[in-house]
Parts: C-alpha cells; sequence; structure tokens
C-alpha cells in the first residue's frame, strides 16, 4: 500500500492527457473486454488491489483469480478490504465467489498458492500486513476453503507484504516463506521460513535468515534456482533502498546472504515492486528484469546471469525504447509466439507495454500490445482465459481512479500457442543403488512466468526402458519439478526424459538420459541427444538438437565406468554425480533446441505528477 502526489483528481487528469496523447495501436496483443468482472469489489468501485493471481480454485478447468485488498497499514483513515474470489465462466467472465474464502477483510498484500496437502487442490496462505491472525485456507476441491490455522500453522500474526511456497529443503513437500516488516524493517527480520512435516503442517525453521539488507520494506519474493544447483534461491524485492536481497540456498533450506552478486541500484524517485526471474537470451540460466531500478526516470533494469548467480546490468545495452515511467512490475511472456520471453511491463502511471526479444536478449518497445486505457495497475497475471489457445490479462488496480480490476484477451493479431514448453535445464544424479529410488529435479519454462510455476497439465519423468512407465514431477516453485522414479535390480539400464505438456496440450521433452544401477556407486550415462523433443497439441511437432552425450560417471575407483548412451566410458570416481554432459545442468542442446526458451508508448511523462511513494503505502 502507498500514497501519492499529486492528489487522486490530478491522477484522473493525467491519465486522460495520456489517454489522448498516446499513439494509435501498431500492434494491439492484448483487448480490452469491457465488464468482465461483475460485481466489482469495494461497492462496486473496484478496491485497492495490491497484488493478484489466477489459478484453477474451483477445479473445473479454467482459470479464476484471487484480489489481496486494502487501502493502507497502520495509518489513520485507511481500512481494512475484502479477500476477492473471482470465478471463471471459462469466457473470461468473472463473477465474485468471495463467501468461498470465509468473505474474509483484513489488511493484506500478496497471498501464496499451492497445493499443499497433496490432494490435488490448490490450498492458499493468507498473511496479515498488519499483525493480524494469518488464514491458512485449505481448499475442498470445489474452490471452498476453510481456515484451518489453528492446526497447520497457529498463531502467526504477520507484518508481511510478501509470501511464497516452495520446496526449500528438497524433500518433496512445500515449505513456506512469509515476509516481515512490511512497513518498516531498519535492519529487523525479513522473512520467516515455515517447514512442512509432510502432512502440510508447519513449524518454523529451526535457523536463522538472512538480516543484512540494503533497503527495507519487503514487498515481494521470487524463488528461483539462480546458480544451476536445482534447489531453490531466494530474490528478496526490497520496496526502497539501494538494491534488492540475494539469498543463496545450500539445497537444505539455510540461506545466505549473496546480494553482493547485484548490482547496486542508482538512486531514483520510485520505489520497487515486481521482480521477475527468466532466461532472456537463451544461455540456460535465469536472468532477472526489476521495474523502476534503471536511471533516467525510474526504467526496468534487466540483469544478466552469469550462470553462477553472479548479475550485471546490461540495461542499456540490451533495451531499446522503453520509457521512464511509474511502473510496478514485469513478467516474461512469449507475445509473438517465436519460443522466446518478451517483457511485459504492467504500470501504475502509463499503459501497461511490452518490451520484444530479439531471441538473444535484446529487447525493443512493442507500441500499443494493450488497448489504450489509462488506470492505475498495480499488478497483473497473464493465462488463456477463453480456452482459445492465446494468453490473456488480469490487470489490478489501486492508487487511483478507475480502481475497477480490468481483463484483456488475445486479440486477432495474438498467436496461439502451439509452441512446446522448454526443458530447461535436467539434474545430473548419481545412479542409484539396487531398489533404491533417485530423486530428478529438473526445470520447465513456457509461454508466461507466474508467481506459481508455468501453467502446465502435467509435468512427469518419460521412462522409456526398461519398461516404459511415466512418472509425475511435483512443482517445487520457481520453474522447478521434481519426481522420483521408482528402484530397479542390479544391473538394469533406465533410458528417461524430462517432459512437460502445457495446457494447450503442447508437449517438450528433454533429451534421453541414463543410467545403471550399481552396488559399486554410480555408472551414469549420457544423454542420446542435445536437443528438446515434442509435439503439439494444435501446431507442428517439435524437434530434437543435434548434441550428443559425454561420458558417465564411474563407481567407487575401482575402474572405468560404464558407457553413455551415447557417450564415451567414464572415468572412476567416488559416487559422484553425472557431469553436465551427461544429464545436462546446462540446457540440453543449447539454443539450436525446439520449444519455449525462455501501450501505447507513453508521451507524455508529466512532470509535476511523478510521485515518490511513501513508505507506509502499499
Amino acid at each position: 500500500m502507498r500514497t501519492f502526489r499529486p492528489s487522486h483528481a490530478f491522477l484522473l487528469s493525467t491519465l486522460g492527457l495520456m489517454a489522448i496523447a498516446c499513439p494509435a495501436s501498431a500492434q494491439e496483443y492484448f483487448t480490452l473486454k469491457s465488464n468482465a468482472i461483475s460485481p466489482q469489489g469495494c461497492n462496486g468501485n473496484g478496491c485497492w488491489t495490491n497484488y493478484m493471481q489466477l489459478a484453477d480454485f474451483d477445479n473445473d478447468g479454467d482459470l479464476d483469480a484471487i484480489f489481496p485488498n486494502s487501502t493502507g497499514f497502520f495509518q489513520v483513515g485507511n481500512t481494512a478490504q475484502p479477500l476477492l474470489l473471482y470465478t471463471n465462466d471459462g469466457n473470461a467472465n468473472f463473477g465474485n465467489a468471495s463467501m468461498n474464502v470465509g468473505s474474509y477483510t483484513g489488511w493484506v498484500r500478496q497471498v501464496a498458492i499451492a497445493d499443499v496437502t497433496g490432494d490435488g487442490f490448490l490450498d492458499m496462505y493468507v498473511p496479515s500486513a498488519a499483525a493480524q491472525q494469518d488464514q491458512f485456507l485449505i481448499n475442498d476441491g470445489t474452490g471452498k476453503f476453510t481456515d484451518q490455522s489453528a492446526t497447520r500453522l497457529p498463531g502467526v500474526k504477520s507484518k508481511a507484504g510478501a509470501t511464497r511456497f516452495g520446496d526449500v529443503d528438497n524433500d518433496g513437500d512445500l515449505d513456506l516463506l512469509v515476509g516481515d516488516n512490511w512497513t518498516s524493517l531498519n535492519g529487523g527480520t525479513v522473512a520467516h521460513l515455515y517447514l512442512n512435516d509432510g502432512g502440510g503442517n508447519y513449524s518454523e525453521a529451526p535457523w536463522d535468515l538472512p538480516t543484512t539488507v540494503s533497503g527495507d520494506e519487503p514487498d515481494d519474493f521470487d524463488l528461483f534456482d539462480m546458480d544451476g544447483d536445482f534447489d531453490l534461491d531466494l530474490f528478496v524485492n526490497m520496496h526502497s533502498g539501494t538494491k534488492g536481497s540475494l539469498w543463496q540456498n545450500d539445497g537444505t533450506g539455510k540461506f545466505t546472504d549473496l546480494s553482493g552478486n547485484i548490482p547496486v541500484q542508482q538512486a531514483n524517485p520510485y520505489y520497487r515492486y515486481g521482480p521477475v526471474a527468466c532466461d532472456v537470451d537463451g544461455d540456460g540460466d535465469l536472468d532477472i528484469w526489476q521495474d523502476n531500478a534503471k536511471n533516467p526516470g525510474g526504467m526496468e533494469q534487466l540483469l544478466i546471469n552469469d550462470g553462477t548467480g553472479k548479475f550485471t546490468d546490461e540495461t542499456t545495452a540490451r533495451v531499446t525504447g522503453n520509457p521512464g515511467a511509474d511502473d510496478n512490475g514485469v513478467a516474461c511472456i512469449d507475445v509473438d509466439g517465436d519460443g522466446d520471453l518478451d517483457a511485459a511491463i504492467m504500470s501504475l502511471s502509463n499503459v501497461e507495454r511490452v518490451l520484444k526479444n530479439d531471441g538473444a536478449g535484446n529487447f525493443t518497445l512493442s507500441d500499443g500490445a494493450f488497448t489504450n486505457v489509462g488506470d492505475p495497475t498495480l499488478w497483473f497475471d497473464f493465462g488463456d482465459l477463453n480456452g482459445d489457445g492465446k494468453l490473456d490479462c488480469v490487470t489490478a488496480q489501486g492508487e487511483g481512479s478507475p480502481a475497477t480490476e480490468q481483463v484483456y484477451t488475445g486479440s486477432a493479431a495474438a498467436p496461439v500457442d502451439t509452441v512446446q514448453p522448454k526443458i530447461r535445464a535436467v539434474e545430473s544424479i548419481a545412479a542409484p543403488g539396487p531398489n533404491l529410488t533417485a530423486a530428478i529435479r529438473f526445470a520447465v519454462s513456457d509461454n508466461a512466468t507466474t508467481d506459481e510455476g508455468p501453467r502446465l497439465q502435467k509435468a512427469f519423468i518419460k521412462i522409456s526402458a526398461p519398461a516404459a512407465q511415466d512418472v509425475t514431477a511435483m512443482f517445487m516453485g520457481g520453474d522447478l519439478f521434481r519426481a522420483t522414479l521408482p528402484g530397479q535390480p542390479m544391473g538394469t539400464k533406465v533410458d528417461y526424459q524430462a517432459c512437460a505438456i502445457d495446457r494447450q496440450g503442447n508437449q517438450g521433452c528433454s533429451a534421453v538420459f541414463s543410467y545403471t544401477v550399481s552396488d559399486m556407486g554410480g555408472t551414469g550415462g549420457a544423454g542420446t541427444g542435445g536437443g528438446s523433443t515434442g509435439t503439439s497439441g494444435t501446431g507442428a511437432s517439435g524437434t530434437g538438437g543435434n548434441g550428443t552425450g559425454a561420458s558417465g560417471t564411474g563407481g567407487n575407483g575401482t575402474g572405468a565406468g560404464g558407457p553413455g548412451s551415447g557417450g564415451s566410458g567414464g572415468t572412476g570416481g567416488n559416487n559422484l554425480n553425472l557431469d553436465d554432459g551427461g544429464c545436462g545442468c546446462s540446457v540440453p542442446g543449447g539454443k539450436d533446441e525446439s520449444g519455449l526458451l525462455g501501450l501505447g508508448l507513453a508521451g507524455v511523462l508529466v512532470a509535476l505528477g511523478r510521485r515518490r511513494r511513501n513508505r507506509a503505502a502499499r
């Protein structure tokens, strides 16, 4: 929540002026659908919505929407507002079903969404931003929620600007990060980590999280694998200060502050709200977009990862035409269906806009990508809302007028999704002993990033030998999934691929990898091809690349390891993991893989309309 300057009336006139001044659409991908959310909350005027997410809460196959709301925290005159749930009729029309979340009212900035009980239904954690009792809402499968905080995480009264579920300790269940000190940090606690006991019951981790920060008011969390080791690291977005906080996970949920791996940001007049991690340049690691973090004028900042979790500001070299504006976050989407991830920007002071990627991580403003609507957008999310295979968008408003939530559907120019999901990376593993299971993690990228991961029908490991079998993978957080392969007898050679099927029915798979069960340690096999393969639900089939496998890893120093499938023999070792050439810690096939890698121009920047968002706000 935030206050702003100048007054609401001035903002209205400014937005109206921009609507007149913006040029005609050059290529509109998202077209406003009027009155698609009805009735609007807060007496029909729209609430102050800080955040929103699309998810299928009632399990009918389409995406519903949740809107956390409140007008401010700890400020005289500010009021609690309802948590609003809207269900989709399948045609991108949304009706109010907030009674299904208990008609909860409070001060809420973010919610976390995931299946924490393992029953296939999406649950929700609702932390208070004002030290009220948090809500732990469990879904009965029809989209009706019951607060079970008294048994699952009792007595927690947060002051949270951010929250997220993720399996941070790699034990096969989803843990919970909840922010602290949203309204004023000043060196205090940044977040709390609550560990899942495997049954959806939580207790606080018995170790400390980092507290050193270069800013205050943590207002967003992004779980992502920054260094390619297949565990979930954390980017903590700080509302103000010189930069966010970057925490590296040791694989057990213990974090170390590595904020020195991101550059210090220049001072600018705007605060920061919604970063996103995605692979913008197709090199297999995750880069970071951050809103309002680059001078002049608070432009978006693009941080490029070197593969080890060290980031360099390459905005000036890579981004052209992006205007300085008072924005609220970035999403990575494939707006034009070319298989790379473009950048969509939500804007408070401007029309939503898109920066198109040339495939190598260079971006140019795409004029008029959204219908020219002047409203104070604080958040948005993307997904197919009406079943036509195109990306749609819902925007959430606040801090101005009109505060009504909006729906944009894919225009006639928007492509139908025929690009299979990309298997961004697959974990190398040591071959298990006889009849022992093997856990494998892999990363999936599709046509839009969301806080709940890529929107898929299914992620799985496809076993082709010794017998055909699909093993369903669990979502871990970020873009990671985890599957446990069944045990096999001594000497069995196992061939497998990591695969994903998106909501449109497009399937993408990694190269084929192998291991041989041994009581001597690991005999690792190599992939049989360098490319991702897949078939498209509505378009043409994907094709594999032409890479070749490398050697596997040998056993316990007793001799040479077995040959990889498509690679040379391994060398003796000490039960080490397979090398990168074997099971591909980097992207199989690199940039040659088929599959997804990954405004209205504001002509008027009214100097008097620039706002400095104060610390107690939003």
